[in-house]
């Protein structure tokens, strides 16, 4: 490990001048390219193998360059062609593509995607007035993401067209148009859309009228394996992380480099014009792009950072707002890759960073202090900006009834929170974990003289609860990425019971689990491991309140929870928080799927079905187990004994064994003799489970001695 450290660390101060490409002009910007070189030292100095950095003015690439190690194993270095998965940085792409289409006077933006997708459809008679700019600007009303088969280390085809069938069966969180909130799915809905309209595949049109036009050699989808030092790996605990595939084409799937991206954002800064003169949008679209899309929408507490333009993720960009120059921005995350662009469209600059997780890694601090260096250096700006002093208000005696009506339930589209107001006028949060809320420890915040609920622990960041239409918010303020400013949005919103207690229908569900059937085997939250059960929570201090504890939560998040309406009927239970930006997306209603004897949940795209019917595998015995006509994967269990003992599969396209508390214990392909384990608890039965893939209609074989 620590020779693999001293590696990085030498080829990133080598790469610093070796594997980097920067053009002189009459303004240097030799500052911004120390700032670049100095952000990727401390990155790779950290532990990160490798990062990309990009500076462009209109005329010039200022700075394109790679840093540190795309292979560790092999010493090979980035350098400016390393590909990184650029995440939903692929959004600005799908608009590229649609506001081409607007350009040629094919698509209007106000057009009813159903005008030109006839093929949509949602379980929802709101879906048809969802419009093609409702996909670009997140007002579709739209749930969020299908993950299933999303990320995997393998190529799955097809994913476009699984959302088109997935979205059949869902509902929506509000009226198209009515707030804008993060959402895949829109996204996805793009691929279908320009293929209808063009006759040519996504991806082809992308690679004809985008790619190839800006000279974008290196910039490619996911579609094969990558040549080793072709890309930047990813590592963790010193250990390469396979290939990511991300099939979310249009929402995420592209792969590029430090020079094709500078070609891209260089677009943006030329009214739509590449290098070489091609007129890729037309300035007009351009300009519509950077309009700020959330102005006129619900809106309790606007947000400099998710000012939603059409692809952009804000057009309002608080790091270089505070200095006053106009920036735009688009963020992209996978698994484990983060990228980031940032565009000043009027002072003619733009940056980028791509990277692989870790060593504090972080591409919108990259990028700000890079662009706000070469701002500084233009003479745009006359300071470069300074992290914040971590230092809280006073306190303050808060307003009688303002703590307590503070306090209550509050929740986001994955964690929930309970804040309670102490005797001592303070306020205590906790986060909902698998046991409910902890005792200790807890966030303490005191009222300030500012108005705002805030820790001593964490001096920057403040709460207060605020009105939005029928609902109350937890609003957050806190510092942006490079520290040197602070930004306020909705974090949660105070969840009411809409019954005065749960049907009987529901509490019966209530500590039982169900198993996804549905994720790829290939899925990258089956590589980390993470837990396939579904389960329901109640709190009893909150009568009527249904918490949905997902499967296969992201990497890094051990535990989730999505509060759900089950007032609706006994059947489903319905989406209930509109929370604009970020905190309401990837929402879902579970709805309950009689298969035969067994209650079966849906879950946005997932399938579950229950545990308590997984059927159990007999001693001695080598049994079929048939995969169904949806190729649904299979369970089974089987009873440890008071010593190891190996089971054989055969026929299967993959397996995985987890042990009674759903820990991963192996895996494999289409055969394997896995080991179970001894039982712990020398009185009492103690089960394993099988989770057995196959071709639809195929059968597996499992002999357990």
């Amino acid at each position: 490990m620590k020779r693999r450290f001293l590696l990085v660390l030498a080829f990133a101060l080598l790469s610093c001048s070796d594997n980097t490409v920067y053009v002189p002009i009459a303004q240097s910007y030799s500052a911004a390219i120390q700032e670049a070189q100095d952000a990727a030292y401390e990155v790779t100095r950290a532990g990160g193998t490798s990062v990309g950095i990009a500076l462009v003015t209109r005329d010039k690439v200022v700075l394109a360059g790679g840093y540190g190690m795309a292979d560790v194993d092999k010493s090979l270095p980035a350098t400016e062609n390393t590909m990184f998965p650029i995440g939903s940085v692929s959004k600005m792409f799908a608009a590229v593509a649609v506001m081409q289409l607007v350009d040629r006077g094919l698509v209007n933006l106000e057009d009813p995607l159903v005008k030109h997708l006839p093929t949509f459809r949602m379980a929802d008679a709101r879906y048809d007035g969802i419009t093609v700019r409702m996909l670009l600007n997140h007002t579709s009303g739209i749930a969020g993401s299908r993950y299933t088969s999303g990320e995997t280390s393998v190529a799955v085809p097809g994913y476009a067209e699984a959302v088109l069938a997935s979205l059949a069966d869902q509902r929506l969180k509000a009226d198209p148009g009515t707030f804008a909130v993060y959402c895949n799915d829109g996204w996805t809905l793009c691929d279908p859309l320009v293929a209808a309209v063009t006759k040519m595949s996504y991806r082809d049109w992308v690679k004809q009228e985008i790619i190839e036009p800006l000279g974008m050699k290196n910039t490619t989808f996911s579609l094969a394996p990558l040549p080793d030092g072709a890309y930047a790996k990813a590592y963790q605990s010193g250990v390469a992380l396979p290939q990511e595939y991300i099939n979310v084409d249009a929402a995420g799937g592209i792969y590029s480099t430090p020079a094709d991206m500078a070609a891209f954002v260089r677009m943006f800064l030329n009214e739509g014009k590449a290098e070489g003169g091609a007129q890729i949008l037309t300035k007009e679209s351009v300009e519509a792009m950077g309009v700020d899309q959330t102005v006129g929408t619900f809106n309790p507490v606007p947000y400099k950072g998710l000012a939603y333009g059409l692809g952009w993720d804000t057009v309002t960009q608080p790091g270089l707002g505070q200095a006053g120059v106009k920036g735009w921005t688009k963020n992209g995350g996978t698994f484990y890759y983060a990228a980031q662009i940032l565009v000043a469209p009027e002072e003619g600059l733009a940056a980028v960073a791509l990277g692989p997780a870790g060593g504090g890694y972080l591409p919108l601090a990259i990028v700000e202090r890079v662009l706000m260096r070469a701002l500084v250096e233009k003479g745009s700006v006359p300071l470069f900006p300074k992290p914040l002093a971590p230092r809280a208000e006073p306190v303050a005696t808060a307003p009688d009834g303002l703590t307590k009506s503070t306090e209550g339930i509050y929740a986001s589209h994955n964690h929930v929170y309970q804040l309670k107001a102490e005797a001592d006028g303070s306020l205590t949060m906790r986060t909902l974990t698998a046991g409910g809320f902890p005792k200790d420890p807890a966030s303490v915040l005191r009222y300030r003289t500012d108005g705002w609920f805030t820790s001593d622990a964490a001096p920057l960041i403040s709460f207060k609860a605020v009105s939005g239409g029928t609902n109350r918010y937890l609003a957050v303020r806190s510092p942006g990425a490079d520290k040197s400013y602070l930004d306020t949005l909705a974090y949660a919103q105070k969840v009411t019971a809409k019954s005065a207690g749960l049907s009987s229908a529901w509490i019966g569900r209530i500590g039982k689990h169900w198993l996804v059937v549905n994720e790829h085997p290939a899925g990258l939250p089956f590589f980390f491991g993470e837990d396939p059960r579904f389960r329901l929570m109640t709190f009893s201090d909150l009568p009527g309140s249904l918490f949905a504890i997902p499967a296969l939560p992201p990497m890094g998040a051990s535990f989730e929870a999505q509060a759900v309406d089950a007032s609706v009927s006994d059947q489903r239970a319905d989406m209930m928080l509109q929370i604009p930006g970020i905190a309401s997306t990837d929402m879902n209603t579970l709805d309950i799927v009689v298969r035969g004897e067994e209650e079966w949940l849906r879950w946005g795209g997932y399938y579950h079905r229950p545990l308590e019917k997984v059927l159990a595998l007999s001693a001695a015995t080598t049994s079929p187990v048939a995969i169904g006509p949806e190729g649904y994967a299979e369970w089974r269990s089987v009873q440890l004994g008071k010593s190891p003992i190996s089971v054989s599969i055969s026929g299967a396209s993959a397996w995985r064994l987890y042990d009674k508390n759903f820990k991963t214990l192996a895996s494999g392909g289409a055969s394997g003799r896995p080991e179970l384990p001894s039982r712990t608890e020398t009185e009492q039965p103690e089960l394993a489970y099988l989770m057995l893939f196959g071709d639809p209609g195929s059968s597996v074989m499992v002999t357990v001695p």
